[in-house]
């Protein structure tokens, strides 16, 4: 699916997306991906995308503002967090969304057109 929207110029803005992967600045990206408004990591594995260390570390490195919203595509359905990231969330005050892969595309566009800080963690096995 092709997306347009308006004077979008962000860097890491989606403009389209199928069933196996997503388009960033002209390129696709076909294995899981976190985006956030300043950096793209690329092939993260399944076994690193719910590991607490792994994704402390990520929110971390692309924390530039207190309300930043995460959100988590989980593929075609959606998946629950581990307890141990979701109290991490709560106890840090950190704002989250888990939806399936399509709806986090659609809200991370719309927040990212909005200049709202937001980070996506995307399956892309949808």
């Amino acid at each position: 699916m092709q997306i347009e929207l308006e004077n979008l110029s962000n860097e890491t803005f989606i403009s389209s997306f199928g069933k196996d992967y997503i388009v960033i600045k002209n390129k696709k990206y076909f294995k899981n991906i976190i985006i956030s408004e300043h950096h793209i990591h690329e092939n993260i594995e399944n076994e690193f995308f719910y590991d607490y260390n792994f994704l402390k570390k990520r929110i971390h490195e692309n924390s530039t503002e207190k309300n930043k919203i995460l959100l988590f595509g989980t593929g075609k359905k959606i998946e629950l967090l581990p307890n141990k990231i979701l109290e991490f969330f709560i106890k840090s005050k950190i704002s989250y969304e888990i939806m399936t892969t399509i709806s986090a595309i659609k809200t991370y566009n719309i927040l990212l057109s909005q200049g709202r800080s937001t980070i996506a963690f995307l399956k892309l096995n949808i």
